[in-house]
């Protein structure tokens, strides 16, 4: 098991289980000395229930908050964010960029209330994909990107327009020196899926970390957990470890994002 782990959900997104003093205890037990939480962000205009609500936020910072007093002693916890950048929502994401520890970048869909991220299949998408991704680093919102390749979870197959959108992804990172996340999270806890050129898992793919390792981009390992029992099993995190196995990816185990975020949200102090 890692030791440092950024990408932590709670109840509040309706896809994830168990209080959050439950995922403290549990990545106390799995030997974890960091844990940031990172639920989902909520938006002004969004109708989305798999998202947390902007009622519930003052719950969630004060939650995190006492528990990291209460646990100061056993482990180092951080209150972020995972935010999607929507352009009609820059003001409220500015707000999570002057009140949250950290931001953390995981476009889940192209436009505010839909899916298609996932249901991605045509080289267009990709390219409105990476463009969201370009938009939120140049504009200073996030600290990482988690799951650069969950817009392959529906595309047919690793084709010549995959590989250009990893190309674009890693030109981004080093631009913007902001990390790739290699994630352990849904992409393989439910297994290898078929496509029409093979089995993979919908993500991580190797098609996009050969690119990344060939560009030498930083990349930070996030355990994306949504039920506290992930922190005691190391399953998915090999799984994903095997994807990229001999690629030689420059995975950074001491990323410092709070330093990184101080100095990101400098533009918004």
């Amino acid at each position: 098991m890692i030791k440092t782990n950024w990408h932590t959900h709670t109840f509040r997104c309706g896809h994830a289980v168990g209080t959050d003093e439950e995922y403290v205890q549990a990545a106390i037990q799995g030997g974890l000395t960091t844990l940031g939480f990172s639920d989902h962000a909520a938006y002004t205009k969004s109708r989305r229930t798999d998202r947390m609500d902007l009622e519930q936020f003052p719950d969630y910072m004060a939650s995190i908050r006492a528990l990291k007093e209460k646990y100061k002693d056993q482990i180092t916890l951080y209150l972020g964010t995972e935010i999607e950048c929507y352009p009609e929502e820059i003001e409220i994401l500015t707000e999570y960029r002057k009140k949250m520890d950290y931001c953390i970048l995981g476009q889940h869909s192209l436009n505010l209330d839909d899916d298609l991220s996932y249901l991605a299949t045509t080289p267009d998408l990709l390219d409105i994909y990476v463009s969201r991704l370009e938009y939120a680093c140049a504009h200073d919102l996030c600290e990482y990107i988690c799951h650069p390749d969950v817009i392959l979870w529906s595309y047919p197959r690793i084709d010549g327009s995959v590989r250009d959108a990893a190309k674009k992804i890693a030109a981004i990172s080093n631009q913007y020196h902001v990390p790739l996340e290699l994630n352990t999270g849904s992409g393989v806890h439910h297994g290898m899926r078929e496509y029409e050129d093979g089995k993979r898992y919908a993500y991580p793919t190797r098609a996009f970390f050969e690119e990344f390792a060939r560009e030498k981009c930083p990349i930070v390992i996030g355990l994306d957990v949504h039920d506290p029992k992930l922190f005691l099993d190391d399953t998915d995190l090999n799984r994903a470890l095997s994807v990229v196995e001999g690629l030689g990816c420059n995975i950074i185990d001491d990323y410092d994002v709070i330093a990184a975020a101080n100095e990101h949200k400098k533009k918004y102090l």
